[in-house]
């Protein structure tokens, strides 16, 4: 059977955008926050996400 990934949700207010982190486990704050500041540091060309956008990311430990 496979291993079942746990959804970490954290929210973005100001902008209104809802990132959901594919893990292994349930991640704390720090760890999410930490996959939300790396994808955003990712998108070099400019796009900026509309307002209720849902991101999906995987994480992946180190």
């Amino acid at each position: 059977m496979e291993n079942e990934k746990v959804k970490n949700i954290i929210r973005d207010t100001r902008r209104d955008i809802k990132y959901v982190i594919l893990a292994d486990r349930k991640l704390d704050r720090q760890e999410k926050l930490n996959q939300v500041r790396m994808f955003n540091a990712l998108e070099s060309h400019n796009v900026r996400q509309k307002r209720g956008t849902v991101i999906e990311l995987i994480f992946k430990e180190d």
